[in-house]
């Protein structure tokens, strides 16, 4: 009996001290939970808003790996024909966007180029820093103003440009070379609805240097320690009325694009147009046009005339024209297939007579296999020659580009 008594008593005692240590582990518990709703409050309020800073700030991107055995012609003496086969990580991109309010933002683009940056390969750069405003709380309805370094508008691709937005594995080269895409300056951006699916757009901003030759792609300050003392300005009329259509008119005017010091000003003028319809399903088609024109008639320092007197550049033009179909392929990652091909020509010596050599077409067969919306699989064949002796090159590049 008294062993039975012993045995109870320690399993009793047992049991006490397991409920005990439960109740006392629940009560820790209870204490660990009220202390992180007590932190996680206070990283809110610290916030500056209820929603916290983390759900007002956006991140995007976008990336892109091209292999390619195109080797274009060399730009002033006409093509080698010799091959050229590369595999490069052309670019790598991230957007940070941050909302401070219902009207005021922040967007920036940082994107490396060429995969590293080292002993002058490779490029780090800053594309977009700009605060915009939504101008709704004046009372000043489908109005916005952008203060800071902003992608020009012009064209089809400056702007929008990630991998499946267009055909090809690079960008068209005809908007590379006449509006020197990417091209981004240094301003004040207003955007306005005036309404019937019609935008404008008013920028004053940063101008080109070329040193006075003329060359536009080269001209582009990239905001680092760019002179601030040439100002332009860029107007664009642009129509969205009909739905999956775009059509947009624009004029950029340098004051002077020659940043030698007391050599004389280069005013210059781009004038051109577009039409853009790229579906997600079915037919599509862009096309694209314009001219640059230089006024190279004054001195420079040595009073002789400017170097784009001389070089034919006083005239630059290109165009394109791209149609395109497209297959939606459904399934569970709502992939799509995509064949186009697309016409260009450009000359970037237009004056020059003598450098005919200059004048250069382009025709390319495009495919995309879109795997999802947002990730694409591309191959294009691509034939680029002079007109003035036929020579240039061709050949096959196959990409992969993604956007999120």
């Amino acid at each position: 009996m008294k062993k039975i008594t012993f045995f109870l008593v320690i399993t009793f005692a047992f049991i006490f001290n397991i409920l005990k240590a439960d109740a006392d582990l629940e009560n820790k518990l209870q204490e660990m939970q009220e202390e992180i709703d007590s932190l996680a409050e206070m990283i809110e309020e610290g916030s500056g808003g209820g929603d916290g800073w983390y759900n007002r700030t956006s991140l995007g991107g976008y990336g892109e790996i091209h292999w390619q055995t195109a080797a274009p012609p060399d730009d002033e003496k006409g093509a080698t024909n010799a091959t050229n086969v590369e595999v490069d990580i052309h670019r790598y991109v991230l957007f940070i966007g941050h909302e401070f309010n219902e009207y005021l933002n922040m967007n920036s683009e940082v994107e490396i180029e060429h995969a590293f940056v080292k002993d002058g390969n490779g490029e780090l750069e800053m594309e977009q820093l700009y605060l915009e405003q939504n101008l709704g709380y004046l009372g000043i309805e489908n109005t916005f103003i952008k203060y800071g370094t902003v992608l020009m508008p012009v064209g089809i691709t400056n702007e929008t440009h990630e991998p499946p937005t267009f055909y090809g594995v690079d960008r068209n080269v005809v908007e590379k070379e006449l509006n020197a895409n990417t091209w981004w300056e240094t301003g004040i951006m207003v955007n306005t609805a005036l309404g019937g699916g019609v935008e404008l757009t008013a920028f004053g901003h940063t101008g080109l240097e070329t040193d006075g030759d003329g060359d536009i792609r080269d001209g582009r300050g990239k905001v680092y320690k760019q002179d601030g003392s040439n100002v332009a300005y860029t107007l664009r009329l642009k129509y969205t009325g009909i739905p999956g259509v775009e059509m947009g008119l624009w004029h950029n005017h340098q004051t002077d694009i020659n940043n030698i010091p007391g050599a004389g000003n280069i005013p210059a003028d781009l004038w051109g147009g577009h039409i853009n319809m790229s579906p997600s399903e079915g037919f599509g088609f862009r096309a694209f046009g314009g001219t640059w024109n230089l006024d190279c008639s004054g001195d420079n320092a040595a009073g002789t005339k400017h170097a784009c007197a001389t070089n034919g550049r006083e005239k630059i033009w290109g165009a394109f024209i791209e149609p395109s179909y497209r297959w939606s392929l459904g399934g569970p990652l709502d992939s799509s297939i995509g064949i186009g091909a697309r016409a260009g020509a450009w000359n970037d010596k237009a004056d020059e007579t003598a450098n005919a050599s200059n004048k250069i077409r382009q025709y390319d067969l495009l495919l995309n296999y879109w795997l999802s919306p947002n990730a694409v699989l591309k191959v294009d064949y691509e034939n680029q020659k002079y007109y003035a002796d036929g020579k240039g090159s061709a050949g096959y590049n196959f990409g992969i580009g993604y956007q999120f």
